[in-house]
């Protein structure tokens, strides 16, 4: 007969899959699994074996992969106007509880989010259990009241009996995207679970889910050189473990890649040339050089699975010692200086007692301003090495000194949503 496997939030089954994970492994990584001893109605002991994430984990692993509200708005408009057309050839009043024109009126996107958002909570809840949902959702069918989008949600419910997830026919839209929309109903500690015992009893899976059944699409970060790859795949380690399966970094060392400004856009106009078809991220200093190899880049054509960003812009950068051409001061080196060094915290930036002062160099006359770079550079990433060490054997101590970082990555991680 087979086994039924599903990621649940409360007590219901939000999506399931049958004798396999399917693409449920999506939300997870390696580290949240779960093992529990347990005991059955009967008293036997057996295994338990889960997958456990949080609300607000698996919102931000969807919204990195392109699953986001507004792609859910794009697919609902064009699954709305496929079901508007189909009305205006084919409605007959004895089949159809709708109209064209009223589903073109009444069912707005805003209208199925608030239906879908309010039954999903209902559905979680510990008391909507299994024996009783059919007969809960006849009763709310019956109500005569009901706007369109709380009828057409509810005529899709229990899911496991439709070709449709909340309202939504899956030929237009994937169900992550109205994953996605369902879980803004939810707390951001809430639990996802992913039950797996069964599935692995009955011999469909192994206890260890294979690397590729966590079915991560890699967007490849391109970087200035080989410190600044490994800075963000050791703090993307440490503060967001469960991202590090999306992204990818260009291996400096191992594949004798040299790295600078140049030569990172190199990189960038050889992937794009090629053709690949992974996301790419070419991540730039927030300095002026890397100001001015964006202007260049501006000359040429970048897809869409491409994004040219720089570090962003930071409140530690706004005043910040300098030295030299002029005087020393205080000065925004937002956009002039900003390297990654200025991202591992004011701790490795700061020697007894004061910042680090960045240093002036060449002036660049195609954006009018000096290009700067941090003074005493190897002792800051000394520092920096020694955080990650104590961060990884005893965690974050203080997460003031990771706000940088944090900025960072949540735009590397937000890109794509520009």
């Amino acid at each position: 007969m087979g086994e039924i496997v599903s990621i649940s939030i409360g007590s219901y089954s939000f999506l399931s899959y049958k004798n396999t994970f399917g693409d449920l492994l999506t939300i997870f990584c390696p580290e949240d699994r779960c093992v529990k001893e347990s005991t059955d109605d009967d008293g036997e002991p057996y295994t338990n074996y889960s997958y456990i994430t949080t609300v607000e984990r698996a919102k931000k692993c969807l919204d990195c992969l392109g699953f986001t509200v507004e792609a859910a708005r794009n697919s609902f408009e064009k699954s709305k106007q496929e079901e508007i057309e189909y009305l205006d050839e084919y409605f007959d009043e004895k089949y159809h509880s709708y109209d064209s024109k009223t589903i073109r009126r009444k069912f707005t996107f805003d209208k199925w989010c608030s239906a879908a958002k309010r039954y999903a909570l209902i559905l979680s809840k510990d008391r909507f259990t299994k024996k009783c949902q059919y007969t809960n959702l006849e009763r709310q069918r019956k109500r005569k009241r009901l706007s369109v989008a709380d009828r057409i949600v509810l005529d899709s419910l229990p899911f496991e009996h439709n070709e449709h997830f909340f309202g939504i026919y899956f030929e237009y839209t994937s169900r992550w995207e109205i994953f996605r929309v369902l879980l803004d109903a939810f707390e951001p500690k809430t639990q996802i679970v992913l039950e797996y015992t069964s599935l692995f009893n009955g011999g469909w899976c192994n206890e260890f889910p294979e690397e590729d059944e966590f079915c991560a699409s890699k967007t490849i970060i391109l970087t200035e050189g080989k410190y600044d790859a490994d800075v963000l795949s050791k703090s993307m380690g440490i503060l967001y473990p469960y991202m590090k399966k999306y992204y990818s970094f260009i291996d400096f060392s191992g594949a004798n890649v040299q790295g600078s400004t140049n030569f990172l856009t190199h990189y960038v106009k050889a992937f794009i040339g090629a053709g690949i078809q992974n996301k790419i991220i070419a991540l730039y200093d927030n300095d002026a050089t890397g100001r001015l190899e964006i202007e260049m880049l501006k000359n040429i054509c970048i897809p869409t699975n491409c994004r040219i960003i720089t570090l962003p812009y930071i409140e530690l950068a706004k005043s910040y010692p300098t030295i030299g051409p002029t005087e020393d001061e205080c000065v925004d080196i937002n956009g002039k200086a900003c390297s990654i060094e200025l991202y591992l915290g004011r701790d490795a930036l700061t020697e007894n007692g004061s910042l680090i002062p960045i240093m002036w160099k060449g002036y660049i006359d195609k954006i009018y301003t000096y290009q700067g770079e941090i003074t005493k550079k190897g002792e800051v990433q000394k520092k920096f090495d020694r955080k990650v060490e104590a961060a990884n054997q005893d965690g974050i101590k203080d997460f003031e000194d990771w706000k940088e970082m944090d900025l960072l990555l949540n735009t590397i991680f937000y890109a794509f949503m520009k």
